[in-house]
């Protein structure tokens, strides 16, 4: 029989990591990388598992991951954010994949934002690469936005079964997530983007047209509504934040 490894990176993921965990005693194996917690992710995280890594120097969602991997001896890896839970579907899908011949699984992600799952909008379906052998492939350096690397000859398959994803619960949940994306991103992109209010705007407007228009965003309601106004609103923000940091590089 193969092992696996499901692997969570976290910080300070209280209010959701339990049920990422409780989803997860399944596998012969669960590793946490945590980036210096202040709340009671880790006391949590102990009812679970003894393999529980810190490291408060954080290099970037890329680079975590790979870190994260490193501390596994399992034949497969399955990467799990903190707030999301594996289903009974999906567990069983996984345990019959890693049976198979050595392959890069893909799974649906269905996400709920301000307590309300969201079918449309472009989020879902939401197949994302999460299965694969250890000593395969890992993920790339990214800041944010991070993906696994498909090696050439591979083409992800699909599984069934859902991932749930409990991605905001209340304004300040979203707001607090996006100034560090939007940081991470706009980092990322200082040497590669034009940032500035114009391009923010512009692309802040095609951001919501596609996401509500396009992606049926209308559809999920004053939800699908509130997060294509959302997405608007941080597509500008980064944008300028990026404009920010390079005229501040100018200046240093």
């Amino acid at each position: 029989m193969k092992t696996i490894s499901i692997i969570i990176i976290v910080k300070n993921g209280e209010e959701y990591i339990e049920k990422a965990l409780k989803s997860s005693i399944w596998a012969d194996d669960i590793i946490i990388l945590d980036s210096g917690s202040t709340d009671n992710t880790l006391s949590i995280a102990q009812k679970y598992t003894k393999n529980i890594h810190v490291s408060e120097d954080w290099p970037g969602f890329g680079i975590q991951r790979q870190n994260a991997q490193k501390l596994s001896k399992s034949d497969w890896i399955f990467m799990l954010d903190a707030d999301e839970e594996i289903s009974a579907s999906l567990q069983n899908s996984i345990q019959e994949a890693i049976n198979d011949e050595p392959q890069i699984y893909q799974v649906n992600r269905l996400s709920k934002a301000f307590g309300h799952e969201v079918k449309h909008s472009g989020w879902f379906p939401d197949w994302i690469s999460r299965l694969y052998p250890n000593n395969l492939t890992t993920y790339n350096d990214a800041l944010v936005h991070e993906a696994l690397i498909i090696p050439k000859n591979y083409k992800p398959s699909k599984i069934s079964g859902i991932l749930y994803h409990e991605t905001y619960k209340t304004m300040t949940d979203y707001y607090q997530k996006m100034s560090l994306y939007i940081d991470a991103w706009s980092t990322q992109n200082i040497n590669k983007k034009n940032g500035g209010i114009l391009i923010g705007t512009l692309r802040g407007y095609w951001a919501f047209i596609k996401m509500y228009f396009i992606k049926l965003g209308f559809l999920d309601g004053a939800t699908g509504l509130t997060l294509s106004i959302l997405r608007y609103q941080t597509t500008v923000m980064k944008y300028v934040d990026l404009k920010i940091k390079k005229n501040l590089k100018k200046t240093n």
